[in-house]
């Protein structure tokens, strides 16, 4: 599996400026021109898949660095991210540790591009793969990730991967030592840090005995004290090798350093914590699920990354084993401005063809969608305004249908329902217009900026956690929790919710069949809101609760007729042939509870029902937050439900910068308009609203709490400036 081939696996991804009349003209980044300052200022961040073997002279002989880095120029790109080696493994440098390519002869490619970027004003950047080496899985078969079943399809397949805990360590810091030592570069990023395999080579195991005296499991059982240790040693040790390696790039010089982390919403198999960041200058890695996947993602990275701007890499093609065929221009620009509106630099990928020459037509493309995007580069960065925070618990990344299964056996490893809530309730509340963003379980903290959160399925929950949560509600914030969320197994009393008092409800177990059951509303608003539907169904088991006095419980869950494993060809005792439908009496199981607790709100939800992509669904969510979280929200836009609404706020312009993208997946995208709603810094009265980046001015009026202004026809991307004295 590589680098991008998970990705689609997954797919759902400041600095202060001054105001500018002047569009930015895309140019070839002359020597006499001043470079955007790096990494603060750079956006239209470039890199070039090289990962080309040389057992043909024909492999990479027509590389020229001059006629190479001319297109990027030409293309109007800030920086480069330049291969020093690949998932081949061979250098691409002048190495003394390493073996260089064959096909580089007496020339240094890494260094004629580093020099050619400098003559260009382009940012030079170095590229390194590691753990994926197939030179080094050839050459030392110790230093091999050794899977539960052997390496036999490593060895049948394309990819050779190395272990983090063998000697190959002290290969990475030698080659990094020449790199950064010998060559003019103003940062780094260390592609492939996870584990592709769970690994059981005798330096894993070695080094788990040294630090826990045991023997590595190979049970998957998250209730398995030994499992557990296992995982967050694969998590220690990841972020320790990743750590030594910046540690080592830093004592050389003080660039910047970063390390993939397009791994943190895959599952617990890769073994990445979100702590990877602690190793990164600013955090960035590979998306390719579309710009709704890239669009959480960006708010992920927002409230992780140590600096600002941070960026997501795409590609050009659709499928990362096509090599020619390119995005619709439409498309690419869509995803493009997904960066754009979260202040975010993006690196956009190219593939090098074999002989080492470039497509010029595909570089005339880029110099046309980075035109679009960099007349807009003026007027970002500042503080992210949201008011509604979603949490992701990576400790919760896991199949819990696949608990106390042998390693070897595991089938459905990426089905983790935790992530599938997070996605469903990313996507309500961008489709209502809810200003949001995303809260982790290593920055906790940061809920203190928002009203409310939602913990959507969350599997695993700490007591440290739960108080932390507790203490939000307590102080004033809305709370909505979903399925298990805050269920701890292993009380000695007995199952409990960590938050029963928060939430109003009581665990009692789980009510209903793993097929279908419904979700019936009580309260005649909540009826209203469903309508038509007189019942909502969710495709699982439901959590079983009693709600506590002075709770309010606003559905039950109902349900089926006949059970749905119940019924036959003979005999018929069945509901439907097809269906299941609902008992024709409503349960009495509570479905939705709210409650008050300290200064707070609460919803509970019996199961995630925002992980379900049906509209009623999107209306239910979206009528209880609506219900419980007290307005006025940092803004409301009336729009299309495809159209993606952020506000950055830049108190030292004095002005609220308002983003608008249309992510219509088909493509051309019709044009929209919009009216927004933009609530100012408390004390503030508004002097003008203007269009981006030609500044011509928008009519406005005050609207209760609001500054309201219309947005004429766009086809994807818009951008308003709300200033304030």
């Amino acid at each position: 599996m590589n680098r991008r081939t998970f990705n689609k696996l997954i797919a759902l991804g400041g600095v202060e400026m001054a105001s500018s009349a002047e569009p930015i003209a895309v140019s070839s980044n002359s020597p006499a021109e001043h470079p955007a300052a790096w990494p603060d200022q750079t956006y239209r961040r470039f890199s070039i898949d090289t990962h080309v073997p040389d057992w043909d002279p024909q492999l990479l002989g027509k590389f020229d660095p001059a006629e190479y880095v001319g297109h990027i120029a030409h293309a109007g790109f800030q920086s480069m991210l330049q291969y020093t080696n690949s998932h081949v493994g061979l250098c691409l440098w002048r190495t003394k540790v390493g073996r260089m390519h064959a096909n580089m002869k007496d020339r240094d490619f890494f260094g004629g591009v580093v020099e050619q970027c400098r003559q260009h004003g382009i940012h030079p950047l170095a590229y390194f793969s590691v753990i994926f080496d197939n030179w080094n899985f050839e050459r030392h078969p110790d230093w091999r990730i050794l899977g539960a079943d052997g390496n036999n399809a490593r060895l049948q397949g394309r990819y050779g991967v190395v272990c983090p805990n063998s000697p190959y360590r002290d290969y990475v810091l030698a080659c990094v030592q020449e790199i950064v030592g010998n060559y003019g570069i103003e940062g780094i990023f260390f592609d492939m840090a996870f584990w592709p395999d769970v690994c059981y080579c005798t330096h894993c195991t070695a080094r788990f005995w040294r630090e826990h005296n045991a023997e590595l499991p190979r049970v998957v059982d998250w209730h398995d004290p030994t499992w557990r240790t296992f995982q967050k040693a694969r998590q220690g040790w990841l972020l320790e090798f990743a750590q030594t390696v910046t540690n080592t790039v830093k004592k050389i010089r003080p660039i910047t350093v970063n390390h993939q982390y397009s791994t943190i919403f895959h599952n617990w198999h890769l073994g990445v914590p979100l702590q990877m960041t602690e190793a990164c200058d600013y955090v960035g890695g590979d998306f390719y699920g579309g710009p709704a996947q890239q669009s959480l993602v960006c708010k992920a990275y927002y409230g992780l990354t140590q600096h600002r701007p941070f960026e997501f890499h795409t590609s050009r093609t659709h499928n990362p084993t096509d090599h020619v065929m390119m995005k619709p221009a439409e498309e690419l620009r869509t995803e493009s401005m997904v960066a754009t509106l979260h202040g975010a630099g993006l690196l956009l990928v190219d593939y090098i063809n074999a002989d080492g020459t470039l497509n010029p037509q595909v570089y005339e493309a880029f110099k046309k969608l980075n035109g679009q995007r960099a007349v807009f580069e003026p007027f970002l960065g500042g503080e992210l305004l949201a008011d509604v925070a979603i949490y992701y618990d990576k400790n919760s990344m896991y199949n819990p249908q696949e608990n106390g299964v042998h390693i070897t056996k595991l089938q459905n490893v990426d089905r983790c329902p935790h992530r599938e809530a997070v996605v469903g309730a990313a996507r309500i509340l961008c489709e209502g217009h809810i200003p949001y963003g995303v809260v982790t379980n290593i920055n906790l903290d940061q809920l203190k900026s928002y009203r409310a959160v939602i913990l959507p399925n969350v599997l695993e929950l700490t007591d440290e956690q739960a108080r932390q949560f507790r203490a939000f509600v307590e102080g004033g914030g809305t709370l909505y929790a979903s399925g298990p969320t805050s269920l701890d197994r292993h009380h000695e009393g007995g199952a409990r919710f960590l938050l029963e008092d928060v939430l109003g409800v009581r665990y009692k177990g789980e009510v209903g069949n793993n097929r279908i059951n419904y979700l019936t509303p009580k309260s005649a608003e909540l009826g209203k809101a469903v309508s038509p539907q007189d019942h909502v169904s969710y495709p699982g088991v439901m959590m079983q609760g009693e709600p506590a006095s002075g709770s309010e419980v606003l559905a039950t869950v109902t349900l089926p007729f006949v059970r749905p494993d119940l019924g036959t060809v003979i005999g018929s005792h069945f509901a439907a042939i097809h269906s299941n439908p609902p008992a024709l009496n409503p349960g009495t199981d509570p479905a939705v509870v709210v409650h008050g607790f300290g200064r707070g709100r609460t919803i509970w939800m019996a199961a995630p029902m925002e992980s379900q992509a049906e509209a009623v669904n999107t209306r239910l969510i979206l009528y209880l937050l609506r219900r419980e979280i007290p307005g006025p929200f940092w803004f409301e836009a009336d729009t299309h439900p495809a159209v993606e609404v952020t506000l950055f706020h830049q108190a030292q312009a004095r002005r609220m910068v308002v983003g608008l993208l249309s992510m219509q997946q088909q493509v051309p995208p019709l044009p929209v308009d919009a009216t927004v709603r933009v609530q100012l810094p408390s004390g503030r009265s508004p002097s003008r609203v203007v269009r981006a980046p030609d500044l011509q001015s928008i009519p406005f009026k005050k609207i209760g709490p609001y500054v309201q202004f219309p947005i004429g026809p766009f086809d994807t991307f818009t951008m308003a400036l709300v200033e304030y004295q």
